[in-house]
């Protein structure tokens, strides 16, 4: 009877926990028209959708771009509460100059209510062992070390608006799918975003995980997921490539094919979750975004390893080989 009680108590716990939770979320900050976000990646994809929302919104937006035709178009695209700049989030003077450029236009005494980490890419696609060192670094210098780059210069101008920093992170983040490099990264943005949030604790900025699983943009374009993949194939000495008979041209084009064709098309969904993350008062640290991970990948980050393994190792080859 006392075990009934106890095993009663706690779900009861857990519901009001869960709906003390979900009620804190739905509290909204207001003001959204003096309220300056600065979001990275803005030419195409999550980043380009952000932008635009938060400008129906009212927020004033710094849309940086990583080339000047698609800041110019954004600009086209948007009021006038949208300010697009170039920004390369690999380039410490690059991110330097953005920050000067950004601050010059806030009203004086303003900080940043927002910045929000979305740009990244995929990187190399194809088994560890046959890249280098430079195949990691492409991908970690913009997933990793340019969103570090970006947080500690922007961090002064956040802290002063008691605002909040968004980071783009994935499932790979939680649980790796493949490539190594991209997993690696956002692994990495899981551990900085954890870091941080504890660092600035006590100085009134909060930091928020964004986790998207497979969603259609340019990142799982069938297109480039082939030709990387045909890249390090052909790079990759035969005797090396032997040991990975999974590993062909063929089942490198099925695999892109299926994972672009399984991929979601509702990109609102984590727009939405951009949008939460820095309109409510009270931001959940962490949102995972996608019915793919909240309801198949996130079971299996909380299985026994050897059975995830398995899981995963057999899936691969299921959508290879069908």
């Amino acid at each position: 009877m006392d075990c009934i009680f106890v095993a009663q108590l706690f779900l009861a716990l857990v519901l009001i926990y869960q709906l003390v939770t979900w009620l804190r979320s739905r509290l909204r900050v207001g003001d959204y028209d003096k309220k300056h976000v600065l979001v990275t990646g803005c030419d195409n994809g999550f980043g380009y959708l952000v932008a635009k929302r938060l400008d129906v919104l009212g927020f004033r937006v710094f849309a940086a771009c990583l080339t000047s035709q698609a800041a110019e178009k954004l600009q086209a695209e948007t009021s006038s509460r949208v300010t697009t700049l170039v920004l390369d989030v690999t380039d410490e003077k690059s991110i330097s100059a953005a920050r000067d450029f950004v601050a010059a236009r806030l009203p004086e005494g303003q900080g940043l209510w927002g910045v929000v980490n979305n740009a990244g890419i995929v990187g190399p696609v194809c088994p560890s062992e046959w890249l280098s060192h430079d195949g990691y670094q492409t991908c970690l210098a913009v997933n990793l070390l340019g969103l570090i780059d970006v947080t500690r210069t922007f961090l002064p101008l956040v802290r002063r608006a008691r605002g909040r920093v968004v980071n783009i992170s994935s499932v790979a983040g939680r649980i790796v799918l493949g490539p190594s490099p991209y997993s690696v990264s956002k692994y990495g943005v899981e551990a900085f975003s954890d870091c941080l949030r504890r660092e600035v604790y006590r100085q009134g900025v909060q930091v928020c995980i964004i986790e998207p699983g497979g969603f259609k943009t340019d990142l799982l374009r069938q297109d480039i997921l082939f030709k990387s993949f045909k890249m390090s194939y052909d790079a990759t000495p035969a005797d090396i490539r032997q040991h990975y008979p999974e590993s062909t041209v063929e089942a490198a084009g099925n695999m892109a094919t299926r994972s672009s064709a399984m991929a979601s098309r509702k990109l609102h969904l984590v727009v939405d979750a951009y949008v939460l993350a820095l309109t409510s008062r009270f931001p959940p640290t962490r949102q995972l975004v996608g019915s793919d991970v909240r309801l198949f990948y996130r079971l299996l980050w909380n299985l026994p390893t050897p059975l995830t393994d398995w899981i995963l190792v057999n899936l691969k080859e299921l959508l290879v080989n069908q």
